[in-house]
């Protein structure tokens, strides 16, 4: 492992994606008719490939955070993930809030999500995104014994009412930085306005702020920091689906607002910035992995 101090003068865009379902989503979640995902309408597999012939399309590798359910229910979008050239990470094995778990019930997701991702790529997975950000120390400890390489959970935006929140010190503008021994912090990116910095990093992010608006923030903090992580749902792409029932306006315009243009402004964002793999952009600085096998 080393400390680059700086990062290297090429810019690095690191376009990142959650694979997860619909009903993952936690604006959903309160209002879903079961809490059986197997008896709820799959939409993954056409999002999915609809996003990864985007990057393709593109021709940029990128990072895929993908939960272990995903690997056991839908092998064939893993494997052309991996074909396409992409990193697999995990998401966990079913999308519960980390921070919100018993440390044992942290390990066993993770090791579940780890088997299964591994069993269908024949590859190792060495970093992991909690959902929600929901990131702790007692989150980061587990990942820093299991031998994770990189953590990507760490959203510095206290006033959000669902990210985690950690002991250490993160400069805002600081790509990397190790939180344990061994164990790197990728954190989500937020871009300076005025006194303020505000998240940018995807997500909602994107599908609210005017694309003119959100690729010059990009732009502005790959000037100042040569380095942006950004992040984004296969469910994004889909402005077909239908909100459940009973679902408060609030959580609606969160989860829904901004979809029928999402496909068309990735296309732009990736065209223009290209993307990175995290483990791949984290060797351009020096990084060596340790720990995963």
């Amino acid at each position: 492992m080393r400390d680059p101090g700086t990062v290297d003068a090429k810019p690095t865009f690191l376009a990142t994606f959650d694979i997860e379902d619909w009903f993952h989503a936690e604006n959903v979640r309160s209002v879903l008719p079961t809490t059986d995902p197997d008896s709820l309408e799959g939409r993954l597999e056409p999002n999915a490939h609809a996003l990864l012939d985007i990057l393709a399309d593109a021709e940029v590798r990128s990072t895929m955070f993908v939960l272990g359910w995903v690997a056991e229910r839908y092998p064939d979008v893993v494997r052309r993930i991996v074909a396409d050239g992409h990193e697999v990470a995990s998401h966990t094995h079913l999308h519960r809030n980390l921070n919100k778990l018993p440390r044992d019930e942290v390990a066993r997701e993770l090791a579940q999500a780890k088997d299964a991702l591994e069993q269908v790529t024949g590859l190792a997975v060495r970093g992991v995104r909690a959902p929600n950000f929901s990131v702790s120390d007692d989150v980061l400890d587990v990942l820093e014994e299991a031998g994770y390489w990189y953590d990507s959970s760490y959203f510095g935006f206290e006033q959000h009412d669902r990210y985690g929140r950690i002991s250490a010190t993160i400069d805002a503008n600081a790509p990397v930085v190790e939180v344990r021994p061994g164990l790197l912090e990728i954190q989500m990116t937020r871009v300076p306005m005025g006194p303020l910095m505000v998240p940018w990093a995807g997500g909602a992010y994107f599908r609210l702020i005017p694309y003119p608006v959100f690729r010059r923030g990009v732009a502005k903090q790959l000037r100042s920091t040569s380095w942006f992580t950004f992040y984004l749902h296969p469910w994004e792409l889909d402005a077909e689906e239908t909100a459940p029932a009973g679902m408060a306006r609030s959580l609606r315009f969160r989860a829904y607002t901004g979809r029928s243009r999402v496909i068309r402004d990735l296309r732009r964002l990736v065209d223009e910035f290209g993307s990175s793999r995290i483990d791949e952009a984290l060797r351009g600085l020096g990084y060596t992995a340790t720990g995963t096998s």
